[in-house]
C-alpha cells in the first residue's frame, strides 16, 4: 500500500511527540530517583541516577529536545 508524504509526516510527528512525552517522563522519574537516593544516602545509587539523567538530558538535547526539567526552578 502507498501512502503520501502527508501521511509520513504526520506519523512522524506523531512518533517524535511521543518520543519527547516519553523522554520527558523518563527525565521526571531519573530526577524523583536521584532525589530519593540522595535523601537516602545512598551514594551509589545517586551516581547511578546521575548517570542515567545525564543519559537521558543528552538524548534530548542530540534530538533538539528541552526538557521543562532543564530549565532553572
Amino acid at each position: 500500500m502507498l501512502r503520501s508524504r502527508h501521511h509520513h509526516r504526520r506519523e512522524d510527528a506523531l512518533q517524535s511527540s511521543q518520543f519527547a512525552e516519553d523522554l520527558q517522563r523518563r527525565v521526571r522519574e531519573a530526577r524523583a530517583a536521584l532525589a530519593a537516593a540522595t535523601a537516602e544516602g545512598d551514594f551509589y545509587a545517586a551516581d547511578v541516577r546521575t548517570n542515567e539523567l545525564d543519559s537521558l538530558l543528552r538524548l534530548a538535547m542530540e534530538h533538539g529536545l528541552i526538557m521543562d526539567t532543564d530549565l532553572p526552578r
